[in-house]
């Protein structure tokens, strides 16, 4: 459970990423003007129940302890905290808020929408709850209820980035409409040049339709978010297939260097040496690493056939592309590989 205080908004991404990545997210990195003790989620969990304990009187306090548990994924201990809170202060729009989140995480859909309405009821003066409603109908592929939740929240203040993002979404979801879509996602970047989700978004979007300008675009998100290990990801996705694959690998590298069980950087890894390197032993090794922090992983189980094949191992090669369709029947291309591979041994 990631980002837990932005409702929705990572299965959406899914709809429009590239390839079978989940979204990683951003490594936790030290400033100097972070000090050196560090109180950790159990810390806080700890803290709050203290202060509970010497007031459990106050709704806040609760309040608190329920993000802190949500943070922790316990989700359970969370909604107690919720359901005090509420008791103590009926009235509190975060309250209602991170109940909505938890609804969500609970797969209880059907409460999101009551909940979110009851915090608009509160403080209709809030745009936030209107954000959350546009995120739920986008989910729920309810567009134009979507973008009407988001010109109501941007009809109480035009500074709302993340209503601008969810904007954006909702034309590329709708209709593809790339044009308005990228006219939001870069009022979202303006207003918040600490927003990574609209840099992603206008990177795919000039990688597909502004060649020119893709590369330039994706090399400053990886700086302007250095730490961002997706920004990183899609301008190493860039360079492989678009003429630079060593460079590419580059960056591979130092995405493994934190994340050394990545299957997804381990398999492109392989691909780049198998198709644009053209070095089978290599491509090879990174597969069965792939295969070794993800056995379930098809696309390495295939392309590891692939290279077996190539390297004219045609026994293994069969052997790998029956196990892939052992796993999923109608892998197509397991299936035209198994015939390629008969009619060579036939010939």
């Amino acid at each position: 459970m990631r980002n837990k205080t932005i409702l929705f908004l990572g299965l959406t991404l899914l709809l429009f990423a590239c390839g079978n990545a989940p979204k990683p997210e951003p490594e936790a990195h030290n400033t100097p003007e972070e000090p050196a003790f560090q109180v950790t989620v159990n810390d806080a969990i700890q803290i709050l129940s203290d202060s509970i304990a010497m007031d459990s009187t106050s709704a806040h306090l609760y309040l608190n302890r329920a993000k802190a548990y949500f943070a922790n994924e316990q989700v359970g201990q969370s909604m107690v905290d919720i359901n005090k809170s509420l008791q103590l202060d009926p009235n509190n729009i975060e309250t209602y808020l991170l109940l909505a989140d938890v609804y969500y995480a609970l797969g209880d859909k059907d409460n999101i929408a009551s909940t979110l309405n009851r915090a608009v009821e509160i403080n209709s003066l809030d745009a936030r709850p209107l954000v959350k409603l546009a995120e739920l109908n986008l989910l729920q592929q309810n567009f134009n209820l979507a973008i009407g939740y988001v010109d109501k929240a941007l009809g109480l203040s035009s500074y709302n980035p993340r209503a601008y993002f969810v904007k954006g979404m909702c034309y590329m979801a709708a209709k593809q409409d790339t044009v308005n879509a990228l006219k939001n996602f870069q009022l979202a970047s303006e207003q918040d040049a600490n927003f990574y989700d609209p840099v992603e978004q206008i990177s795919r979007i000039y990688a597909v339709q502004q060649p020119p300008y893709a590369l330039d675009y994706l090399r400053k998100a990886q700086r302007q978010f250095p730490d961002f290990p997706t920004a990183r990801y899609e301008l190493a996705l860039y360079l492989q297939s678009h003429g630079e694959p060593e460079e590419a690998l580059l960056h591979y590298d130092t995405l493994l260097i934190q994340r050394p069980d990545d299957y997804i950087v381990l398999f492109n890894k392989g691909y780049v040496n198998y198709v644009y390197l053209e070095d089978n032993q290599t491509a090879l090794d990174y597969f069965n690493l792939a295969l070794s922090a993800n056995p379930n992983y098809l696309d390495a189980k295939y392309n590891k056939g692939r290279v077996l094949e190539q390297m004219g191992d045609y026994t293994q090669a069969m052997g790998v592309y029956k196990e892939v369709l052992k796993a999923r029947p109608d892998y197509q291309l397991a299936i035209d590989a198994i015939n390629r591979v008969q009619n060579q041994e036939n010939e």
